[in-house]
């Protein structure tokens, strides 16, 4: 595991999942909420997965953050979805989960 590059995506990964939950929850815009919901979509759910896999690239990284983001996502809203339970809300769940996960890879790093 890169201490840098990993490094550099669980930073990236606390900061989008308080900068998103802080905007989703308390834009006074709906614009700027949108915004937010944005920055949820592609940040936190892939980089508390790639800040422990290191892709070799720092291109590779950012794309392989923003591409499994997206697909937790997606998946995790089709599911809501398909059994009629849709709480969009409990999409920050997702950047509670990011920010614990790249807390811990740091914690992590730190440590050894």
């Amino acid at each position: 595991m890169s201490g840098r590059r990993t490094e550099l995506t669980a930073y990236a990964g606390i900061v989008g999942s308080a900068f998103a939950v802080a905007l989703v929850l308390g834009a006074p815009w709906h614009w700027l909420a949108l915004a937010g919901a944005l920055v949820l979509a592609c940040v936190p759910a892939g980089a508390a997965v790639m800040c422990w896999v290191d892709s070799g690239e720092d291109v590779a990284q950012a794309g392989l953050t923003l591409t499994v983001s997206l697909a937790v996502v997606a998946i995790a809203s089709a599911l809501m979805i398909w059994t009629n339970s849709w709480q969009p809300r409990a999409l920050l769940a997702l950047a509670a989960a990011g920010a614990i996960s790249c807390g811990a890879r740091l914690w992590w790093s730190v440590d050894r």
